[in-house]
């Protein structure tokens, strides 16, 4: 499986350095990994990417490059939950090198690639299903080019390039001088074309037998449902289809169908612990929320839960108008 490296340029101004390495442990990691455990993963960097680039200095999480240089900085995030990961400490130094390694590999093909040429360019394209608040506080979206599926996340637009996806800079895209629902278009098609692991069981909840299907790949899967009507038109019913998307890797469906309207409620209430559960151990989340995919769109289902730990289901209006009129 492909390493995974979003790489988010860093864009501040810093005043008082103090010293060169600061080897506190980045907020949010403080239960991953012990201070000695992330200047081990720290030193072991600074030393690889001091072969190739100069150093300004590492500061919460980051190695931030002098100025006027290719790259502006290496966010260390997913290689210490890669590094975490790995509980024999002594297959580090070999985890650390290939996570460069392919970022390297990354960074000399985009080199070879004419960004401004979008004929040549598009193949690549892709998108990506992230957190708003994820990439919130990583500078915003000014500087990428998003939009909206999910309530509650961005859709980036990518280039899939080997052993890594990057984000496509706004300035890069301004050059092809399309429109962005084109590229959009293509992005996705492209992702269409992946295989999937594709799953789908019955179970029986609450004395209710219930068909639900899982997509599975590490690398498309969230992003694949964002077309399943015309990427897997056998998972939605008649009224659409209930999706979760606790992370990148995974997919879980429910069709509805006029003669099941209850399945749908059941699923979630089901799977709502699934899905919660997916979404707070993965290392890249994106949903914990349920959503309605009917005609091309998402709508967020609202689910309650009361003191008792009943699951509550509040069916969207455009479905409740659908059952309203079966009825």
């Amino acid at each position: 499986m492909r390493t995974i490296i979003v790489l988010f340029l860093i864009f501040f101004q810093m005043t008082s350095f103090g010293q060169k390495i600061l080897y506190d442990i980045p907020d949010g990691f403080e239960k991953d990994i012990s201070k000695v455990d992330y200047k081990k993963i720290v030193d072991i960097s600074v030393q690889i990417v001091a072969e190739r680039y100069a150093i300004d200095i590492v500061k919460d999480g980051t190695i931030h490059l002098s100025k006027g240089q290719e790259m502006q900085a290496f966010n260390l995030d997913n290689l210490i939950l890669k590094c975490v990961a790995v509980t024999d400490k002594s297959k580090w130094n070999d985890v650390i090198h290939l996570h460069f390694r392919n970022m390297y590999s990354t960074i000399d093909a985009q080199k070879e690639i004419d960004a401004a040429n979008y004929e040549t360019i598009k193949k690549y394209l892709s998108v990506r299903i992230y957190p708003s608040v994820f990439i919130n506080e990583r500078g915003g979206v000014s500087s990428f080019i998003v939009r909206s599926d999910l309530e509650g996340t961005y859709t980036l637009l990518m280039l899939d390039l080997p052993n890594a996806f990057t984000p496509v800079q706004k300035e890069i895209f301004d050059l092809w001088k399309k429109d962005p629902a084109e590229v959009f278009k293509i992005a996705i098609s492209n992702i269409g074309i992946q295989q999937i692991e594709k799953v789908t069981k019955t179970v029986t909840y609450d004395k209710t037998n219930i068909e639900i299907s899982f997509l599975g790949n590490e690398d498309y899967a969230a992003s694949y449902a964002l077309d399943l009507s015309n990427n897997s038109p056998e998972l939605v019913g008649e009224w659409g289809s209930v999706l979760a998307i606790p992370n990148k890797g995974l997919v879980n469906v429910c069709k509805i169908s006029k003669q099941r309207l209850v399945d749908f409620v059941k699923f979630i209430q089901m799977t709502k612990p699934l899905i919660e559960k997916s979404y707070l151990e993965h290392q890249q989340p994106i949903s914990d929320q349920f959503f309605w995919y009917y005609k091309d769109k998402f709508t967020r289902i609202d689910v309650r839960v009361d003191k008792n730990g009943n699951v509550n289901v509040i069916s969207p209006f455009g479905l409740t108008e659908l059952m309203t009129e079966k009825n």
